[in-house]
């Protein structure tokens, strides 16, 4: 039996016997590793440059600063000026959701935290509004995944180290494509709210005085990504240097201005960092580990030598690679995704002229739609346990974002000029 065969099953197996992805895809590499008869210090080279890049500490640093930020007071006041700046906008408090997220998606980077950080707030004031479990954390599911596609985000950072890309262009590449997901979000609950009834409770007109209130409430919460993403943009620093920024100003925001964060919640934060960084780090060690494999036995260059001989009409293949991107999403954890399928489909998106950095804003909007899909979407899972209901009735629920998320998924892969422009306007790619 082949190396390349052994990994497979392998892999698969352990998957199977409900070993964890990261370990699974470790014990697969060595099994084929000892078939191909290389030695397992390799094992240990490939962990070693896997975690050797300085660009990683970002990883960790983003989580913690996103963590600081929930726990030191930002969350609330963004959505309460969230809430005077949409006013009695229809869709009510959805609209002010998902405002709410794309707002602390420019903070955390991460899907499940911006979930849990305006859903802890938002699903429980919209059940009492809406009377509708399943619609009030459906929308925060959805919602919560555009943490993932506008910076910082956690998965942008592992696909531009996997596939070699400018982490800080694909940041600038995400920015339009996250607005779009947000719009799309709202077009839809606009509808939904129509057909349903479902109004604002809060009819009085938009108070300039109360925005402007709100705004100077939360300037610090409003502030931090302008501080973050300004930075890295105009080249005051690199992307590592904007987590540890990042961390910096949560924790004086949360601690001498907010008065929210003491030792026990720092402490908090700094456990729950470790245990989620650690698993990345993992995922990241036996993927890295996996994909030279990969590429020792030649598996991308015939996969992409297949799709394109195969597909040979570039908008058909385009379709497809949508579409695998979407199911795989539905039954893989996002890092691991990204760390097994890049080495893969990027080659493929090549060949049909798909830049590097458009098909890594499409794989993160694909993750973003895998958030919130059964069987694995981490943010129904979320949604659900805050919203007190069944996956089942969240799922269904969801079936209209998800479909809203698709339209601007194909968007970015048909236009590329949607996450391209603004990379190409600052002179971040050519």
């Amino acid at each position: 039996m082949s190396p390349a065969i052994i990994l497979t099953v392998g892999f698969i197996g352990f998957l199977l016997l409900g070993v964890p992805v990261a370990v699974s895809m470790g014990m697969a590499a060595v099994l084929s590793m000892l078939q191909s008869g290389l030695p397992l210090s390799y094992v240990v080279q490939s962990a070693y440059s896997a975690v050797n890049d300085f660009t990683i500490i970002a990883v960790p640093m983003f989580i913690l600063a996103g963590a600081l930020m929930e726990k030191g007071g930002l969350t609330e006041r963004l959505i309460l000026f969230s809430r005077a700046l949409v006013g009695p906008a229809p869709g009510g408090l959805a609209t002010v959701t998902i405002v709410a997220c794309t707002l602390f998606a420019a903070i955390s980077g991460s899907g499940p935290a911006t979930t849990a950080a305006i859903g802890s707030i938002m699903i429980p004031a919209m059940i009492k509004e809406y009377k509708d479990r399943g619609f009030s954390s459906a929308i925060t599911a959805s919602a919560g995944g555009i943490g993932v596609v506008i910076p910082p985000s956690i998965p942008i950072i592992i696909y531009g180290i996997t596939s070699e890309t400018s982490i800080t262009a694909l940041f600038v590449a995400g920015a339009i494509p996250g607005l779009l997901l947000a719009l799309a979000l709202y077009l839809t609950v606009l509808v939904i709210s129509k057909k349903r009834g479902y109004v604002a409770q809060d009819t009085s007109k938009r108070d300039a005085a109360e925005i402007w209130r709100t705004a100077k409430e939360a300037k610090w919460s409003l502030f931090a990504p302008v501080i973050i993403l300004g930075g890295i943009y105009l080249g005051v620093f690199t992307v590592t240097e904007a987590s540890i920024v990042a961390v910096y100003y949560a924790l004086f925001v949360g601690t001498f201005v907010h008065r929210a964060i003491k030792l026990p919640t720092f402490i908090d934060s700094l456990g729950y960092t470790a245990r989620v960084a650690g698993t990345v780090m993992l995922v990241l060690v036996s993927g890295r580990i996996v994909g030279r494999l990969l590429s020792m036995y030649q598996i991308p260059q015939q996969v992409s030598s297949l799709m394109l001989s195969t597909f040979t009409d570039p908008i058909t293949l385009i379709l497809v690679v949508v579409a695998l991107l979407i199911f795989v999403g539905m039954w893989m954890e996002t890092l691991t995704q990204i760390i097994i399928l890049t080495p893969l489909l990027l080659p493929v998106a090549m060949g049909v002229d798909i830049h590097p950095v458009q098909f890594g804003i499409m794989f993160v909007i694909a993750c973003e739609i895998g958030y919130s899909t059964p069987p694995l979407g981490v943010n129904l899972f979320v949604a659900s346990e805050i919203g007190e209901t069944t996956i089942e009735k969240v799922s269904w629920s969801s079936l209209p974002f998800i479909g809203a998320e698709v339209a601007v998924l194909l968007l970015v892969a048909f236009v590329p000029q949607i996450s391209l422009a603004l990379p190409e306007l600052l002179g971040l790619i050519r």
